[in-house]
């Protein structure tokens, strides 16, 4: 007579599983699954490396792209918050999405601005002072 190989299996897992539970088992593993650590490294971080030339450049379109990002990022923040509050008004009352929609549309619009406002800076952050002060100064 063939035994199926899927019920030996099961039956023998059920046992280990009951084996830490027994009295005077001691040699039982009390953790069943793997612990996996990660080593923070510790140190300096490195500095970003230019070509001579090209730095101001290159900082500048880090910044436009930091700046896109809060832009998207804000959209996406301002969506969530309507979807989430337009949910909990639907949920309140009947047509409480029709009923708070401009309130909930406030609300959104005010979370997507408070990320968004950070995006010019982002992108006048990169801009060297020292190239600005050397600018005036010609003109003047």
């Amino acid at each position: 007579m063939a035994t199926d190989p899927k019920t030996t299996d099961t039956k023998k897992t059920a046992e280990t599983a009951e084996a830490p539970g027994r009295p005077g088992d001691a040699n039982q593993a009390v953790l069943k699954s793997v612990m996996v650590l990660k080593v923070k490294k510790s140190g300096k971080k490195k500095n970003k490396r230019y070509s001579a030339g090209t730095k101001g450049l290159q900082r500048f379109t880090y910044g436009l792209t930091r700046a896109a990002y809060r832009v998207a990022n804000s959209f996406a923040e301002g969506a969530k918050t309507f979807r989430d509050r337009s949910n909990k008004s639907s949920r309140k009352r009947r047509d409480g999405l029709v009923r708070d929609s401009l309130r909930n549309l406030g609300k959104a619009v005010s979370d997507g601005t408070k990320e968004i406002s950070n995006a010019p800076d982002e992108i006048t952050r990169r801009i060297s002072t020292r190239r600005v002060w050397r600018t005036i100064r010609i003109l003047n």
